[in-house]
């Protein structure tokens, strides 16, 4: 089952539940697909501190509740704590290359520690992903996994 394993970045749910039409689009095939069972998502933790500040700063509790509900495991998603050997690779990534940022290294790293093929992703700043494939949340995005995968 590890070759089905997608991480998603925090941008994919933004997009999601944040923004309006090809963008949320696009978020939505994907989750769809891991709701459907084609894929296993995963994604870190960290993914829920990031995606709660906004609606907390806004006040948008059902928003805020909506993530949290969405990012667990009953959902379809792996939820990986942020744990030692996260960390510990998180750090090793940094240390390989110094212009990654530590949120995206926990982010690499937890993608790399649960068996991941890819990442989707819409970060500029998340080039490279060490052995990882990074898809661009966007048209092309599902069926560029579909077709790496099967």
């Amino acid at each position: 089952m590890s070759e089905r394993r997608i991480y998603l970045d925090t941008n994919v749910f933004i997009a999601a539940y944040e923004n309006e039409h090809s963008p949320s689009d696009h978020a939505w095939r994907i989750l769809t697909a891991i709701e459907n069972g084609e894929f296993f998502g995963v994604t870190s933790e960290l993914t829920l501190a990031e995606l709660l500040v906004r609606p907390i700063e806004q006040s948008n509790y059902e928003l805020a509740q909506q993530y949290q509900d969405v990012i667990s495991p009953a959902t379809g998603f792996d939820v990986p704590t942020i744990d030692r050997e996260v960390l510990i690779e998180a750090a090793t990534l940094r240390a390989v290359r110094k212009s990654l940022r530590l949120p995206d290294a926990v982010h690499v790293a937890t993608a790399r520690l649960y068996d991941c093929t890819h990442i989707i992703s819409d970060d500029r700043r998340l080039p490279y992903a060490f052995g990882l494939e990074i898809v661009k949340l966007g048209a092309g995005a599902l069926e560029a996994i579909r077709a790496k995968i099967r």
